[in-house]
């Protein structure tokens, strides 16, 4: 599957992204009765379970595409590759039933239509735009995974390692952050519920909170470990000789790997969430380890590997253990 990935033709994505989702949509059925969760919309209640779960794998494909679509106008791949969204699909159908990933598949549509963003910014042009634009995409991620706003300094990291300073640059996230407060502090002042929205916001948090698959956290934890290890010595030979723009896109992908790890950190030992908010981190390791995955030397070995990673989580998503 991953050596079909690797030509230049888009229906290779389509049809191995179609088969992904065929793969996990039965699990709900299949699995013992997930207890009710609060949804976090209340429109949602009445949807039928099918139709939920349509829903959720629509946004998955459609941003699974987006990344390959923005990963492949950029100069990481010497030509089009849909390695990336394919790992992304794998990682976020997995992870947790799809009842609890209204949230974070939303969120990190955001968060991807931000990096979009941040791959567009140049050292010798200005990107007062782009940067108003990012930081819009990343607080409305906010809005469906409070977490997320761990993510907000990442602009200024991106700005400081790709552009010369220009303050009027740094203060965008600033602004967009006053606007949104203009509309919403306001009304729930007049209205006395400000606080009450600020808390519930936050509660948003914990609507993830499901008791993970142990067997699954070991095969993601195996197969990010062994697939990340098989990345280090490509990706660093390709980026000592690589051309200035590589280094830089590459610095923003380690960024966003080291803020969105953070945020994973923090919900596990800090919210006590019981499976870690690592979704928004599937984002920039999907990328990183495709790029090892495309490059490395012994490629059979690598399928090999994201077979047998497919076929565990497939598995212990459909056994009862």
């Amino acid at each position: 599957m991953i050596n079909f990935l690797r030509s230049n033709q888009p229906f290779s994505f389509v049809i191995s992204g179609c088969f992904i989702l065929l793969l996990v949509l039965p699990a709900g059925y299949f699995k013992e009765h997930i207890p009710d969760i609060e949804y976090p919309y209340k429109f949602l209640i009445p949807v039928p379970k099918i139709v939920y779960q349509l829903f959720l794998m629509g946004i998955l494909f459609f941003t699974s595409s987006q990344i390959n679509r923005i990963v492949n106008k950029s100069v990481l791949f010497s030509k089009s590759y849909y390695v990336p969204g394919l790992i992304y699909l794998i990682l976020m159908c997995f992870y947790c039933p799809v009842e609890y990933n209204f949230l974070p598949v939303v969120s990190n549509f955001f968060i991807v239509m931000a990096m979009k963003e941040f791959f567009k910014i140049f050292r010798n042009e200005p990107c007062r735009n782009l940067i108003f634009n990012a930081s819009s995409w990343l607080i409305i991620s906010c809005f469906f995974l409070p977490v997320n706003v761990l993510l907000i300094p990442i602009i200024w990291l991106i700005l400081l390692i790709i552009r010369p300073f220009e303050w009027r640059e740094y203060i965008m996230p600033l602004v967009v952050l006053i606007a949104v407060s203009l509309y919403i502090v306001p009304f729930g002042l007049i209205n006395g519920e400000l606080n009450n929205w600020i808390a519930a916001w936050w509660e948003l948090s914990y609507c993830q909170n499901y008791w993970p698959n142990k067997y699954i956290l070991i095969l993601y934890l195996f197969f990010l470990a062994f697939t990340l290890l098989f990345s280090i010595n490509p990706i660093s030979k390709t980026f000592i000789r690589s051309s200035n723009r590589y280094k830089k896109i590459t610095w923003v992908l380690i960024s966003m790997l080291f803020f969105t790890a953070t945020i994973g950190a923090v919900s596990f030992l800090f919210l006590k969430i019981a499976t870690p908010l690592v979704f928004s981190f599937f984002i920039p390791i999907s990328i990183l380890i495709s790029n090892g995955i495309i490059t490395v030397k012994r490629k059979w070995l690598v399928d090999l590997l994201c077979v047998l990673f497919l076929f565990g989580l497939v598995l212990t998503t459909y056994l009862p253990l």
